[in-house]
């Protein structure tokens, strides 16, 4: 079931997107205007997706997905000037004007993904001392070899997992294997 919270200052246009979200089946737990309201809906929830514009009355969406950290997915609509100003890695986006199939498409993907996340979660923690000198020594080699910054590695490491639908550390003896 989907953990969607609308975190968007304007009442018009949070209602306008609620209503694209729900025409499309999907269910929208919260519609709020802060951060703190979007902060504490998340954690009510135990995560989620954050759709929201960015800023909101009390916080920028920068500095809300600093604050919930890995406890949400962040999808941010914005005019491109705006959207280029955040540099987080770890929000999505999404420039102005936007079609609903776009929209609906990237929530879907994000609510996939907050899924799968709290199946894990659920799943004991498995990864050896060995599993992390893998996945480390994987960026190193991108970062010396590639010219990553060490958080571009990391991102990259994550996204093909995820593309590829297998753990980190499998991408990672992947990568070192090819470097040989």
């Amino acid at each position: 079931m989907e953990r969607i919270v609308i975190a968007i200052l304007d009442d018009a246009t949070r209602s306008s997107v609620a209503d694209i979200i729900t025409k499309s089946g999907m269910k929208v737990r919260a519609q709020v205007r802060s951060g703190a309201d979007a902060t504490r809906a998340v954690k009510d929830m135990g995560g989620g997706v954050v759709i929201c514009s960015p800023r909101l009355l009390d916080i920028s969406a920068d500095a809300l997905c600093e604050r919930l950290g890995e406890e949400a997915y962040f999808l941010v609509v914005g005019h491109p000037a705006v959207l280029a100003q955040m540099d987080s890695e770890e929000i999505f986006k999404l420039m102005l004007p936007v079609k609903s199939s776009e929209l609906i498409g990237s929530v879907r993907i994000l609510s996939q993904l907050d899924e799968r996340r709290m199946d894990e979660a659920l799943r004991p923690k498995k990864k050896t001392v060995n599993d992390r000198a893998i996945v480390n020594e994987a960026k190193e080699y991108l970062t010396e070899e590639r010219g990553m910054t060490e958080a571009e590695a990391h991102r990259f490491l994550q996204k093909r997992s995820m593309d590829l639908r297998v753990p980190v550390t499998e991408v990672a003896r992947t990568i070192l294997y090819h470097a040989e």
